[in-house]
């Protein structure tokens, strides 16, 4: 696994504009989330986290409250904890270990789903596209890149350029009116 410094450097020799750290039921501190921002602007670090409930794995952004990054979530619970905090729940890389989602969609819809990334089955991209037209979720592509050699392959075209966490959580949502589901619902 690649540290922060190396994964960040790895996203600007590819061209990016910006990464999201999403580890594992751990958020980025403050202070070196503030540092790395600093020291490379005029890219942006964001911070995310990685939450596994009911089988499931999910992106979250635009929640900062440590009781975020403990172990023991139902989905409901994390869907409810995220929604009053006004952050955004991605459903990551779906049916990778099973056939089936876990998890009620409909009564917790998330706001996107991860359709593309280096651990998400290619051979199920066009069920989680029907997944995302049916409960109009927004497609993502995401590295989840642990090593650098993982960098820049997969990655969001988001709209605009956020310069905050406010903007990022707006692009973020924004993404689901960009959907092949969207375009489809316009014609």
């Amino acid at each position: 696994m690649s540290n922060a410094e190396s994964q960040i450097r790895a996203a600007i020799e590819h061209g990016l504009d910006a990464i999201a750290f999403t580890d594992h039921f751990r958020l980025v501190p403050s202070g070196e989330l503030a540092a790395f921002n600093e020291q490379f602007a005029p890219f942006r670090v964001y911070s995310g986290i990685e939450i596994t409930a009911d089988k499931e794995d999910w992106l979250v952004f635009g929640v900062q409250d440590p009781r975020i990054e403990r172990r023991l979530w139902t989905y409901p619970d994390l869907w409810h904890f995220v929604r009053d905090r006004g952050g955004v729940i991605i459903l990551a890389h779906p049916f990778r270990w099973e056939p089936l989602i876990h998890v009620d969609l409909e009564k917790y819809p998330p706001d996107g789903v991860e359709f593309r990334s280096h651990n998400t089955p290619v051979e199920r991209q066009e069920d989680i596209i029907r997944l995302a037209c049916q409960y109009g979720l927004g497609l993502f592509q995401n590295s989840d890149s642990h090593h650098v050699r993982m960098m820049g392959q997969y990655y969001n075209e988001l709209p605009g350029y956020p310069d905050g966490e406010t903007a990022l959580l707006e692009s973020l949502r924004a993404l689901k009116t960009l959907t092949p589901c969207a375009e489809k619902q316009r014609r």
